[in-house]
């Protein structure tokens, strides 16, 4: 799933964490195969129409990404879901770091607890080819946001976090003057299309993703879906 860090990402680029995203883009790229064909639908909110937030089904609040809430979400022993998230995100914090990414990590807070509980990242536009053709990302408007890479700890999944985060995330993103909110999803992920359509997001397009060596070459198209613009063309991408 794309989804997809006004990260204060501390240590991103020291050598250990290094270490552990190389590690997880490296399994990530195995677990490519030869040759896959992968279909996401892309969806859109208009930040300037009023809209009624979701219902929260525990009391949350959302804030920036602190150094300490990589070991509260992603912990050593939570699984391979959690390992993959975890490789990701410090691949991303030190992307940030390093300038080549703008884009912002947000995590939802139990107010039960006071502890993080789902993350999310907002991205502006202006990333560069490597990083659009590696995420099979679109070329973003200057007025447009991309929401990336939810996830949600076992121990909090199916309170509908991720609609609650979103539309939270809407109102940052429109205090930064962007004017549109996008994410893709997933097409075989039912549960995550309703909980954006639950933040407000409508189906706005498709995004068919195939790849051949592990990833070594990649083509992407983009294509708006019926009544919504001209669609979209890909090309071969050596990665």
């Amino acid at each position: 799933m794309t989804w997809g860090a006004g990260a204060e990402g501390g240590e991103g680029g020291s050598r250990p964490r290094g270490l552990a995203a190389w590690r997880g883009r490296l399994a990530n790229r195995l677990a490519l195969g030869i040759h896959s064909k992968t279909v996401a639908i892309g969806l859109r909110r208009d930040l300037g129409l009023p809209r009624e937030p979701p219902p929260a089904r525990i009391p949350v609040s959302l804030r920036p990404w602190a150094e300490a809430d990589l070991s509260t979400l992603f912990p050593e022993d939570g699984g391979a879901a959690s390992g993959a998230a975890r490789a990701d995100t410090l691949w991303r914090l030190g992307a940030v770091a390093r300038g080549i990414l703008r884009s912002h990590c947000f995590v939802l807070v139990d107010g039960r607890s006071g502890l993080p509980c789902h993350v999310q990242w907002l991205t502006e536009p202006g990333y560069g080819d490597a990083i659009r053709r590696a995420g099979a990302l679109p070329v973003l408007a200057a007025d447009e946001g991309l929401i990336e890479n939810a996830y949600t700890p076992e121990s909090h999944r199916g309170l509908g976090l991720m609609a609650v985060a979103m539309d939270l995330i809407a109102g940052r993103a429109a205090a930064m003057g962007m004017r549109y909110l996008l994410v893709y999803i997933d097409a075989d992920n039912p549960a995550s299309l309703t909980g954006a359509e639950r933040a407000g997001l409508v189906p706005w397009s498709r995004r068919t993703s195939r790849q051949w060596g592990f990833g070594l070459v990649r083509r992407v198209g983009f294509a708006r879906l019926a009544g919504t613009g001209a669609a979209g063309r890909g090309k071969d991408e050596p990665q």
